[in-house]
C-alpha cells in the first residue's frame, strides 16, 4: 500500500507539473481540430473520405462524434444512437428557464457554443457543392468518481485498493497460519514425548512447501518412534542376553565348588562356553554401535567378488562340520568390484551362517552371483527353512529383532547379524531385502554398485 501511495503521488505530481494543458482543454482542442479535418475531407473527398476519417477515430471518441448528411442520415448508420441521445436531452429538466427560452427564440444559438468536455455541441460543415452537413458531438460523459483524475479519484482508488489488499492479506494469512498452527501443535506433542503423533491429512496431501514439511515431519516422527522402540528393545534384550549366561556361569561355578577335583573339568568347559558367548555378544553389540553411530571410513580396494564368495563358502562349509558341499555357489565368471573387502566378508558370512542355522539341513544353501548390464552386482543367499511371516519380513534387519521371541536363544542367535549386514551394505551405497521363496525358505538379496 505504501508503494501504491508513492506511485500515485509521483504520477499526479508529474502530470500536474509537466502537462501542456488541462485534460478538458485537450478534449476541446481535439474536437476543434477534428472539425477542421472533417470540413476539409468533406470538400475534397466527400462523404466517403469523411466516413474513413470517422472510422479511423479511437472508439472512445468515435462513439461521441456524429456527422449527419442533408437527408438526415448519419454517415455511419448510427441514427438510433443519436436519436436516443436527443431523447435523453429532452427529458432532462432545464436548470435555467431563461436560457431555454432564448434557445427556443434562436434554435441556431447552440451552434455558437464553444465545445466542452461534458456538453454537446453542433457545427455545420459544407461540401464542395455547398450542401450542409451537421457535425454533432454528444460530449464526453463525466467519468465515475472512482475513475476521476486528481486527488479525489486517487484517494478513492487507494481506498478500494486498501480494502482489496486487506481482504487478500486476511485470506493469505489464514492460508499460511492454519498449516503453521497444525505443524506447531504436532511439534509440541513431539517435544513432550508423544512419538505416535502425526501431522496427517489434509496437510500432508498438499503439493506445496507446507505439504512437503508435513510429510518430512511425519517421517521424522516415524523414525524417532522406530529408534525409540529399537533402543527399548536393545536395552531389554541386552539385559536378558547378559543375564542368562551370567546366571549359568554362577550355577556352573557353584556346581564346580561342590564336586571333586576330577569332576570339575566338565563344569569348567561349561564356564568357558558361556564366557565365549558373552564375548561374542559384546563383540556384536560393539560392531552394531560402530556401524550405526560412527562408522569408520571404508577401505576401498579392487577385488573379485566371486573369489571372495568362493573362499567364504569353503570356510563356512568347513567350519560347519557337515559333509562337504553343504553350500552351493553359482558364479560363472569373475565379478570385479571396488569395495571394502573385509566388511563385505562379514556381511556375507552373517548371511551364510544365518541361512545354515535356519535351513534345518533340508537342502543346500544356495548362493548366486550376477552382474546385470545396469552396472550393479546382485548376490542372493537362499535357504530351505520355514521362511518368515510376511508381517515380520521388513523388520528382520532391525537390531535384536527376532520373529519368535520365545524360541531358544541357543539356536536363534542374538538378532544382530542381519542388522550389522544391512548397515554395512547401506554404507556401500547398496540395498538389502528379504523375501520368502515359492518353494519354501528365505531369500536375502544384496544389491551393490560395481564401482568399475
Amino acid at each position: 500500500m505504501a508503494f501504491a501511495v508513492v506511485v500515485a503521488w509521483i504520477n499526479q505530481t508529474v502530470i500536474t507539473q509537466h502537462a501542456v494543458e488541462e485534460p478538458a482543454k485537450t478534449f476541446e482542442g481535439n474536437l476543434l481540430r477534428l472539425e477542421v479535418k472533417l470540413a476539409k475531407d468533406l470538400k475534397e473527398g466527400g462523404e466517403r473520405r469523411v466516413k474513413r476519417t470517422l472510422q479511423a477515430l479511437p472508439r472512445g471518441i468515435r462513439n461521441h462524434v456524429f456527422v449527419v448528411n442533408p437527408q438526415g442520415k448519419e454517415l455511419l448508420g448510427r441514427e438510433r444512437v443519436l436519436q436516443k441521445f436527443r431523447q435523453d436531452r429532452e427529458r432532462k429538466p432545464e436548470r435555467n428557464p431563461d436560457e431555454s427560452q432564448a434557445r427556443e427564440r434562436d434554435p441556431r444559438r447552440e451552434l455558437q457554443n464553444f465545445p466542452s468536455r461534458d456538453k454537446p455541441f453542433i457545427r455545420e460543415l459544407r461540401d464542395s457543392r455547398d450542401r450542409v452537413y451537421t457535425l454533432i458531438s454528444t460530449g464526453r460523459p463525466q467519468p465515475q468518481p472512482l475513475l476521476e483524475p486528481g486527488p479525489a479519484g486517487i484517494g478513492m482508488r487507494l481506498a478500494v485498493a486498501a480494502v482489496i489488499s486487506a481482504l487478500i492479506s486476511f485470506l493469505l494469512a489464514r492460508y499460511l497460519a492454519a498449516p503453521l498452527g497444525q505443524l506447531s501443535r504436532t511439534s509440541q506433542r513431539l517435544a513432550k514425548g508423544d512419538l505416535a503423533v502425526r501431522v496427517g491429512a489434509p496437510l500432508d496431501q498438499r503439493r506445496d512447501e507446507f505439504g512437503g514439511l508435513a510429510r518430512d515431519m511425519d517421517e521424522m516422527a516415524r523414525r524417532l518412534q522406530v529408534s525409540q522402540q529399537a533402543n527399548q528393545r536393545l536395552l531389554r534384550d541386552v539385559s536378558h542376553e547378559l543375564r542368562s549366561p551370567l546366571a549359568r556361569l554362577r550355577v556352573a561355578l557353584e556346581i564346580a565348588r561342590n564336586k571333586d577335583q576330577s569332576q570339575v573339568v566338565a563344569e569348567l568347559d561349561r564356564i568357558e562356553l558361556e564366557s565365549e558367548r558373552l564375548e561374542n555378544l559384546v563383540d556384536e553389540v560393539l560392531s552394531l554401535l560402530r556401524e550405526s553411530t560412527g562408522p569408520a571410513e571404508l577401505r576401498i580396494t579392487h577385488f573379485d567378488l566371486a573369489e571372495l564368495l568362493q573362499d567364504l563358502v569353503e570356510t563356512v562349509d568347513y567350519e560347519s562340520g557337515e559333509a562337504s558341499g553343504q553350500i552351493e555357489l553359482q558364479a560363472d565368471a569373475p565379478v570385479p568390484i571396488d569395495a571394502d573387502r573385509e566388511l563385505l566378508w562379514r556381511v556375507f558370512e552373517n548371511l551364510l551362517r544365518n541361512a545354515m542355522l535356519h535351513g534345518r539341513g533340508k537342502d543346500r544353501v544356495q548362493v548366486s552371483l550376477e552382474q546385470p548390464a545396469d552396472g550393479e552386482v546382485h548376490v542372493r543367499v537362499m535357504d530351505s527353512g520355514p521362511g518368515i511371516n510376511a508381517a515380520h519380513i521388513d523388520q528382520v534387519f532391525e537390531p535384536f529383532y527376532r520373529v519368535d521371541e520365545a524360541r531358544s536363544r541357543d539356536s536363534g542367535g542374538h538378532g544382530l547379524g542381519l542388522a550389522i549386514a544391512a548397515s554395512a551394505v547401506r554404507r556401500h551405497g547398496g540395498s538389502i531385502s528379504a523375501a520368502n521363496r515359492e518353494q519354501g525358505g528365505l531369500e536375502v538379496r544384496v544389491v551393490l554398485p560395481s564401482g568399475t
